[in-house]
Formats: structure tokens, C-alpha cells, sequence
């Protein structure tokens, strides 16, 4: 896995960029011996739930053991990136896009493979054995388990129940019946798809899901070895094709320039009839829903003639934590987790935050609100789930190539080919560089998945 002798130079230039960002958070050089300081993205979720979870575990430890304090911020990655330059970082962490292949290369992370072997808090089995199949996949190299997830994602098409019962509209199950219905709603005086567009990356992953049904899973395995022309292949620019003729018909008008608030509040506002979206977005609006509205999703449809089965979906585990091997309290951070990310504790976040958990029937589908059942219904009656590992492992990759054109893509400023040809073009770079870290690949076997011919 490792490349090259100079990884740690690497992280220690790639972390010093953001040194001048340097605010100090709750805690830092400061933080008493007893504490275990855990540091939290703050985003759609919040971290009042965590703040609350984690006292019900310090009331767990022994008089005089540590006790954990959490903090959080929208802007935690930027927070955290010097103090790994430092060597003080908090003793677990839930941040997005840090650079882990290179903590895990430097040694900086600490795997949780022990913890994972012993029994999960409530729930039957080791607490390995409780998650889903592949939302443990993302940060496992080598046979070692660097991250852990505390949410599962899914991505699929929200509505309105009430709004389509009103017109007599349906759930699409297949593409041309996607474009029929968008027709449709134009016809009505309503734009058919809403869209947070200054932030073009919420399009990757319903591109994610095209490339896979056009060309199923295998399109996938080209993708996720960082194989030279996985892009180029006809199947992911069939799906380019296929996205940016959806954006340019069928996003609202002023869609590209607004907020993924503003986006998502033209949906539940009526103005838009659609979103494509992950399971956070019931949390993040249910303020703003207005009386009666029924949110509900369904799965991204079939494509026609194409090799992906479209009984799949696009799933993760996300609100990865990570243990910094520099911290004080590897074990009780990792016991922690496992308090946080259990049997146990999964009904109360589902109930008040929305979250649908990454273990196996962790989520009472009583404790949740309706939009989530209607996820639920989704996970519960899907063949599997696939993902794409390519944005993780390549961050600049996703920030400099992938989401500049993506938004291109989406004005319809470049032709599929030459968008497909960029990601192309930046994949083969970045697998061609020496000092670059790939993790092996498990490749998924479509033929398990009932695919290998078309749908």
C-alpha cells in the first residue's frame, strides 16, 4: 500500500497549507489530562445528539476516568489540519475531506479492528458483525478498518406525495418514464427538479447511480481500480449524456446559482416538484416544511437497455470517526464510538436527528418520521448497495477536476465526451503518481447482483 519514502513530507506540506486558517477550538494545547476531547463537523445533523450521547457515556466511566467533550464547527477540517502539523490532535474526530491515506500512510490513525471484535453495545454478535455489507469498505486497507460510520447514506429522488396524488403523477421506474413525468410537470407550471447548484458535487452521485445502470456494477469496478479509460468508456458518458440533458430540460430556472438551502427550500415550497438528494435532507428542511407536505423518495430508475440492476442503490457509510494515533485516549475513544455508533444508541438518533444507521435493522422504523420510512422502504427492498471510492481517495482529484466539470457539465458549457475525458484525464494522473496512496480494491461481482445482461 505504501508508495514511495516521502509520504509524511507530503501530509506535513499538504496539512501547513491551511496552518494560517488556525482558529482554536474549545479545548486544543489546554485540554485537561482527563479529558477526551472529540472534535465534530457540524453540519445538517448538528451535534447536539452526539454532546447528549456522549454524557450518557461519562456517566458510564469509573470515578476517575476520562470524560469526553465534544466541540463543533461547519469549518472542523480546517481547524484540525495544523494541529496535526502540531501533533496535538483531539483524540477522535468526524471531519470530511482530510487527507486519510496519508494519515493512515504516515501512521497517524489508529485502526479500530480490536474494537470492531468485541461486543457492540445492545444487538447480538460482535460489533463488526452488526454492519451493514460495505459500509465498512471505504477506509479498509490491508485488512485494517481506519474509519468508522456513524450514518448510512443512500441517495435517491424526493417528492411530494400530496403534490403528485393532486396531478395523478407516479414514481418513474425506468429513464424514459423519468423524462415523461418531467414533461409532465412542466406542462403544470412547476419546474421539475430543483438543484443546489453552487455546490455542482450534489450531481456526483446521481451520476454514480446512471454510470451504474447504464453499465452495471462492472462500470463500477472500472471506476473504483482507477482504471485508464473508465470514464471514456461509453457507458459513463451514456450517463453524462443522460445528466446534463436532465439539467439542461428540467432544473429550475436560476437552479445553478443557488444555496443547497435555497435549492432544497424551492422544493419543499412547491415551486420545484423533485430533488435528487441523501437521506440528510429531511433533517436539514423539516423547519421549513409547510402543513401536509408528504415528503417521500424513491430509487433512481432503471435505464433503458442498460446492464445495472436497478434494484441496486447508491449507499455509504458517512459521519465517518477516526481515532488520530497522536491522541491520548485510543481506548476509550474507540469505546466511545462503539457507545455512540450502536444498537443502543441508534434509536434515539434516528428519532431526533434523522439518521438511519449504518448497522443491520439498528433503525425502528416507528421511531422515525415518514420521509425516513419512506427511505426505509427503499433500503429494505434493494438487492445490495455499490459506491464509489474515487473521491475519497483522490481529493484533489474531486475539488480541482471532478466538481469544475461537473458544473460545465450541468450549463452544458462541455460536451459528455469532454467531461468524461477530464475525469479521465485526472484519474490517470493521479493513479500514475508515485507518491500516491491506492488501497486495494474488492471488486463487486455483478453476477452476484443479478446483472450481466441487460434490464
Amino acid at each position: 500500500m505504501l508508495r514511495g519514502s516521502s509520504n509524511l513530507l507530503t501530509l506535513v506540506l499538504c496539512i501547513s497549507l491551511s496552518a494560517c486558517d488556525l482558529v482554536r477550538p474549545a479545548g486544543d494545547d489546554r485540554v485537561d489530562a482527563q479529558t477526551l476531547e472529540v472534535a465534530l463537523f457540524e453540519g445538517g445533523y448538528g451535534i447536539d445528539w452526539h454532546v447528549e450521547a456522549a454524557e450518557s457515556w461519562n456517566a458510564l466511566q469509573p470515578a476517575d476516568g476520562v470524560q469526553a467533550e465534544i466541540w463543533g464547527d461547519p469549518r472542523v477540517r480546517e481547524k484540525l489540519k495544523p494541529r496535526f502539523l502540531r501533533g496535538n490532535p483531539p483524540d477522535l474526530m468526524l471531519t470530511h475531506y482530510m487527507p486519510i491515506w496519508l494519515l493512515v500512510t504516515a501512521d497517524k490513525l489508529v485502526p479500530f479492528n480490536e474494537a470492531l471484535e468485541l461486543a457492540g453495545y445492545g444487538g447480538e454478535g460482535t460489533w463488526g458483525s452488526q454492519f451493514v455489507p460495505g459500509t465498512l469498505d471505504t477506509y479498509q486497507s490491508d485488512g485494517l478498518v481506519y474509519g468508522i460510520p456513524s450514518a448510512f447514506g443512500a441517495w435517491s429522488c424526493w417528492y411530494d406525495a400530496r403534490q403528485f396524488r393532486e396531478h395523478g403523477w407516479e414514481p418513474p421506474t425506468t429513464w424514459q418514464k423519468f423524462e415523461t413525468l418531467c414533461e409532465q410537470i412542466l406542462a403544470s407550471g412547476i419546474a421539475p427538479l430543483a438543484f443546489q447548484g453552487k455546490y455542482p458535487v450534489y450531481a456526483w452521485w446521481t451520476y454514480v447511480t446512471l454510470v451504474q445502470r447504464c453499465g452495471g456494477l462492472e462500470a463500477i469496478n472500472r471506476i473504483n481500480r482507477l482504471e485508464a479509460g473508465a470514464f471514456r468508456h461509453p457507458d459513463a458518458v451514456r450517463a453524462a449524456t443522460l445528466l446534463q440533458q436532465m439539467a439542461t430540460r428540467y432544473f429550475e430556472p436560476g437552479a445553478l446559482s443557488m444555496s443547497h438551502t435555497e435549492g432544497q427550500l424551492e422544493f419543499v415550497t412547491g415551486k420545484a416538484a423533485m430533488v435528487f438528494c441523501g437521506l440528510w435532507l429531511y433533517n436539514e428542511m423539516k423547519e421549513s416544511l409547510p402543513e401536509g407536505f408528504e415528503m417521500r423518495c424513491f430509487n433512481i430508475p432503471a435505464v433503458e437497455n442498460g446492464l445495472g440492476n436497478p434494484r441496486l442503490f447508491n449507499g455509504f457509510g458517512t459521519e465517518y470517526f477516526f481515532v488520530p494515533k497522536d491522541g491520548r485516549h485510543h481506548e476509550e475513544a474507540m469505546d466511545l464510538v462503539r457507545f455512540l455508533v450502536s444498537k443502543k444508541q441508534a434509536p434515539g438518533m434516528a428519532e431526533r436527528i434523522g439518521v438511519i444507521s449504518p448497522l443491520l435493522s439498528g433503525t425502528p422504523r416507528e421511531l422515525v418520521a415518514p420521509p425516513l420510512q419512506s427511505s426505509l422502504d427503499m433500503i429494505e427492498g434493494a438487492d445490495g448497495i455499490f459506491a464509489e471510492r474515487v473521491r475519497e481517495l483522490l481529493i484533489e482529484w474531486d475539488f480541482q477536476v471532478m466538481r469544475p466539470g461537473l458544473a460545465r457539465l450541468l450549463r452544458g458549457d462541455i460536451t459528455p465526451e469532454d467531461f468524461c475525458a477530464a475525469l479521465d484525464d485526472g484519474l490517470t494522473a493521479a493513479a500514475n503518481d508515485p507518491e500516491r496512496i491506492i488501497p486495494p480494491y474488492v471488486p463487486y461481482d455483478p453476477a452476484a447482483f443479478g446483472e450481466g445482461t441487460a434490464q
